[in-house]
């Protein structure tokens, strides 16, 4: 055993750690003190009123001619209250919107719908468009974007003719056109023409050379309105309330020179047409 005496560090180098740890906790302690401070800061800011949009489906594809229907889901935020109205832009040309119903009334917090109806034309251009729809309360508005996707669809029909009578020089007869729609929907024809495309003359008349041609007749086409909308089924043009002087018309000229060849003549017509169905 040293018999020696212990000798003790002094006090003053102890307390250095000692300092160095307690200025280490208050340090590490001052981030966590902000950290609180900024947290009730940030949990004392408010959403401002306003109003939410949603469009459902967000694309629909018609035929022309046909409609679309939208459901508009529009939800209050932040507390708002009060009427909402509605509009759309960016449909295609010829189409038309309608709303059930037209506006709303939110209360605070609360979601409600409304319908939009889009009608599109025989003649909207196909294709896919975009459209925007607004809802406006007062000084607030929101959004919500959606597509109209419109096919153009067309259908064969069958078309043939009767005319209402005998020709003679002078004379003018029109054409009932008919009409066979052998589709399940309803066809809007938009476009009717007639030719001719081939007069024979009686046997006799070519025997005795006697000639008769497309030259010695007149035809003056349909002036009637479109479309026509033609059922399933077939439809004459005076069984779609068209008046005769509007059908088809055929006329055989009256000239000086000599006609003979044209007595009995068989005239073969041609009859074209185009439609979309809806």
């Amino acid at each position: 055993m040293d018999p020696r005496p212990q000798r003790t560090a002094p006090l003053h180098r102890v307390g250095i750690p000692l300092r160095a740890l307690l200025l280490a906790l208050v340090v590490a302690f001052v981030p966590v003190a902000a950290l609180a401070a900024g947290g009730s800061q940030g949990g004392q800011v408010k959403a401002g009123k306003g109003i939410t949009l949603t469009l459902s489906p967000s694309s629909r594809t018609v035929d022309q001619g046909q409609s679309a229907s939208y459901t508009v889901a529009v939800a209050s935020t932040g507390g708002f209250t009060g009427p909402v109205t509605f509009a759309v832009t960016g449909l295609p040309a010829g189409a038309a919107a309608a709303w059930s119903p037209s506006s709303v009334v939110l209360t605070s917090g609360g979601v409600t719908q409304t319908t939009l109806n889009v009608t599109t034309a025989v003649g909207t251009p196909a294709g896919k468009s975009d459209f925007t729809v607004k809802g406006t309360a007062g000084t607030l508005q929101a959004t919500a974007q959606g597509q109209l996707h419109v096919l153009n669809v067309k259908r064969s029909f069958d078309m043939s003719g009767t005319v209402s009578g005998l020709l003679a020089p002078g004379v003018t007869r029109s054409v009932d056109l008919l009409i066979a729609n052998p589709d399940n929907k309803t066809i809007a024809v938009t476009n009717l023409s007639v030719a001719i495309s081939q007069v024979v003359p009686t046997p006799a008349a070519v025997a005795a050379n006697l000639p008769c041609s497309a030259a010695d007749y007149k035809l003056t086409q349909y002036s009637g309105t479109y479309p026509l909308t033609v059922e399933p089924g077939a439809r004459s043009l005076s069984s779609l309330g068209v008046p005769e002087p509007k059908r088809p018309q055929i006329s055989m000229l009256d000239t000086s020179r000599n006609q003979d060849g044209c007595k009995g003549a068989t005239i073969l017509l041609t009859f074209t047409g185009t439609g979309q169905a809806n």
